[in-house]
């Protein structure tokens, strides 16, 4: 019996490069379109921005007072202390209210810087020039030279931080508040002048 004949295997085909396809990259990553979420977010803070306008034009503005003004509420806020005095006979409580107001009152006629850093003889010196601008004679009548630097400078600098048990002198009490009423009314030119050169 004849053996098989064997075939001899084919020869594979040769691996030929140039009948590759090419490849194909995708498109590279652009800025537009916008994604859909950015749009929102853009959209929150042009709203955040118009809100923030609308409250800061909204917002009302302090109209500045007149000089008539501040003289009446100044004598407003001062009565007011000397009736709480009159009342409830708080002697150490009332020096340190009339302190604060005439600072505070120095700080409407002064620019801040030029009076919230006074201290001790400064600021008695200070209310001295105040009490004393365009007064008219007699106007001081019953104070010396300087009456805050000389009969009211305890009161103002040393019996606001005393014990409340410490003598004081009452009359001496009720002349502040008659130096503070005599200083509000000779301050009212120089409050005038301030305001005009605001202006000009």
């Amino acid at each position: 019996m004849p053996a098989p004949v064997t075939q001899m295997p084919t020869q594979a085909a040769q691996f030929d490069p140039a009948k590759l396809a090419d490849i194909y990259l995708p498109d590279a990553i652009t800025f537009w379109p916008v994604a859909p979420g950015w749009w929102i977010l853009l959209g929150i803070i042009i709203i955040f921005l118009l809100l923030i306008l609308y409250l800061i034009k909204r917002k009302p503005t302090i109209p500045t007072p007149t000089g008539k003004e501040l003289k009446s509420q100044a004598m407003q806020e001062l009565n007011s202390i000397k009736e709480n005095y009159e009342s409830l006979t708080n002697p150490h409580e009332t020096a340190k209210k009339l302190s604060i107001f005439l600072r505070r009152y120095a700080l409407s006629l002064y620019q801040r810087d030029n009076v919230a850093s006074l201290t001790d003889e400064q600021w008695l010196t200070l209310l001295d020039e105040i009490i004393a601008h365009d007064s008219t004679p007699g106007s001081n009548s019953g104070f010396k030279e300087s009456p805050f630097s000389h009969q009211f400078s305890v009161l103002l600098t040393q019996v606001p931080y005393q014990s409340a048990h410490t003598p004081i002198d009452t009359h001496l009490l009720m002349e502040l508040f008659a130096a503070s009423e005599i200083l509000i009314k000779n301050s009212f030119k120089r409050f005038t002048a301030k305001v005009e050169n605001k202006h000009v």
